[in-house]
């Protein structure tokens, strides 16, 4: 049985949330220069390496990529064996990390303590969004994504009939992007959960708008489905920023699970250029 303290866990989550404010993912990086290569808008062209050229100073300097340090969410996946010290004060040490993290670093606080009556900034960050689960392997598998409230606000869930096909998603979701994609700062990602159940498939969205860029659907159906949405959306002309272009999407990523045969869920979660995350394992010493 493989023990893993609290304090390890912190450590990382610590060094991971750092990392994910200060650095744009190499994956991001490199689609962006693919895109300018072939963009042929003049405009776009500049927006594009102003986005590069933010990201340089951002690594370089230590500063965050935005000025919105977004929701921390952290995710952990436990391997089997592997046991951590105290559980049961996991969240509140996880917690005390973020508000740590988000202090020293100066990093912009946003997160408000009730969502209706009382929109009090709780000025540390949290709570941060903390999902465990467990799997097989060793170690704990950690992961930070950060997600500003521009492209929070453009998420929305359907609830489709079962007998839709594929032309009905790819409508709902392209409509999803040229209605909202000028909100969260465009070029982006483009996730999208089918399947699973209405509370459900919006973790859904959410891990697909975080999945690294060159890792494609595992089902051939689907891979299809990403491609032929991402040409639609980057066919309308939005292009970086709304200026025009042919680069209003990175990606089109879909994460699916099998769902009740009277529903078919739909999930669109849209992610600016600046899809903030990092991940490591770690392992008892």
């Amino acid at each position: 049985m493989q023990i893993i303290k609290n304090s390890d866990i912190a450590k990382e989550v610590k060094k991971l949330l750092i990392e994910a404010n200060f650095n744009l993912p190499a994956d991001i990086v490199d689609a962006i220069k693919k895109f300018r290569v072939k963009e042929t808008n003049p405009t776009a062209r500049k927006v594009l390496d102003y986005i590069l050229e933010n990201e340089e100073i951002a690594r370089r300097e230590r500063l965050p990529l935005c000025q919105d340090c977004g929701t921390a969410y952290i995710n952990l996946t436990i391997g089997s064996g592997v046991c951590t010290e105290d559980m049961a004060n996991l969240n509140s040490c996880l917690n005390q990390e973020v508000a740590e993290v988000y202090e020293k670093c100066y990093l912009r606080k946003s997160i408000v303590s009730d969502p209706l009556f009382d929109r009090k900034n709780t000025f540390n960050n949290t709570p941060a969004v903390i999902d465990i689960c467990f799997a097989p392997g060793t170690g704990i598998f950690i992961e930070i994504n950060l997600k500003g409230g521009g492209s929070e606000n453009c998420s929305y869930l359907f609830t489709l009939n079962p007998s839709s096909g594929e032309e009905e998603i790819l409508e709902k979701v392209v409509n999803v992007v040229k209605e909202n994609v000028t909100k969260c700062c465009p070029p982006g990602v483009v996730g999208i959960g089918i399947g699973s159940t209405s509370s459900e498939v919006t973790k859904l969205a959410r891990k697909a708008v975080f999945r690294n860029l060159n890792v494609r659907s595992s089902d051939t159906r689907y891979r299809r489905l990403e491609d032929k949405i991402l040409k639609e959306i980057n066919s309308s002309g939005i292009g970086p920023q709304g200026l025009g272009g042919k680069t209003t999407a990175l990606s089109c990523n879909i994460e699916y699970a099998p769902c009740h045969m009277a529903t078919l869920p739909l999930a669109v979660f849209l992610g600016c250029h600046s899809v903030r995350r990092a991940s490591s394992n770690i392992f008892s010493g």
